[in-house]
């Protein structure tokens, strides 16, 4: 068996930290892989803090709800306090899993905002940022630098949510992949927006006659893909008319537009005064 982990503290306490002092925390974290030996856990009394199960591979046995349900990869299983732990994860079965306890005042209220103790078994997928965002948190145990604490908890809020992002995907799959051809072309404004866009030519990459992807794109982002672009570039412009020391015509030219008379005018109508007169609004 592969076995990694690390500890906030020093030692290893089986009952698990409570801590109400801080809003969120990590305890510990650890990683497992099952090749030759099987691994059964029972903690009838459960443990004190919190504990999130994430199968990457193969499948493990649980007893949940006082039945016995298999956990397959890409599927979650979260503890509560006190909550009678027990699971068996069979080598045969080439079982792969990182877990993480974690405790805090908050954490119920991240759980339930992020869908997390909407059933026993959830179904997430398998996501490599997550299983990165594991990785990094027993790392920062292991190593224990500055502020390694602020960091593991940081990681640690930022793969509850990606996993909360997840089921609310996976509740909405079918809308997700009606949008998805708008959603890839919206990225592809937001990386391009300087260059010459030309929404004919977005039409055919999603296979759409003109007239089907404009009204496609209003219905999923409320403006037609043309004054999408250009409040992507506003909003630019105004960055860096505010942080740096650029003057209008360059900042014209880096946004995407070659006339900075025509910037202007179309700066004025979104934001209601020139850019000129905007720059010297916020550096006074």
């Amino acid at each position: 068996m592969i076995n990694i982990s690390g500890n906030a503290l020093d030692d290893w306490y089986e009952q698990g930290v409570e801590r109400n002092d801080c809003l969120l925390t990590v305890n510990c974290c650890g990683y497992q892989k099952l090749m030759t030996i099987d691994l059964n856990r029972k903690r009838e009394q459960g443990r004190v803090d919190y504990q999130l199960i994430y199968l990457v591979g193969g499948k493990g046995t649980f007893c949940l709800d006082h039945q016995s349900q298999e956990v397959h990869k890409g599927q979650i299983v979260v503890y509560a306090p006190n909550e009678p732990q027990n699971y068996t994860y069979f080598a045969k079965d080439g079982t792969e899993a990182y877990w993480i306890h974690f405790t805090g005042h908050g954490v119920q209220d991240y759980l339930q905002q992020y869908g997390l103790l909407d059933a026993s078994i959830q179904t997430v997928g398998l996501v490599d940022e997550v299983g990165e965002l594991f990785k990094k948190i027993i790392h920062e145990l292991n190593m224990k630098k500055p502020f390694n604490e602020h960091v593991t908890t940081a990681y640690l809020l930022t793969l509850l949510a990606l996993l909360g992002r997840r089921l609310q995907r996976t509740e909405n799959q079918g809308k997700d992949d009606h949008h998805s051809d708008i959603h890839r072309i919206m990225e592809i404004m937001h990386e391009n927006y300087s260059q010459n866009l030309v929404v004919s030519e977005l039409a055919k990459t999603c296979n759409l006659s003109l007239y089907r992807f404009i009204h496609k794109f209003k219905d999923v982002t409320g403006t037609t893909p043309g004054k999408y672009v250009t409040n992507i570039r506003i909003n630019e412009a105004k960055k860096m008319l505010s942080e740096t020391s650029l003057h209008v015509k360059e900042v014209a030219s880096i946004v995407g537009y070659d006339n900075p008379l025509y910037f202007s005018r179309v700066f004025c109508q979104a934001v209601g005064i020139p850019p000129s007169r905007y720059k010297d609004q916020v550096e006074l």
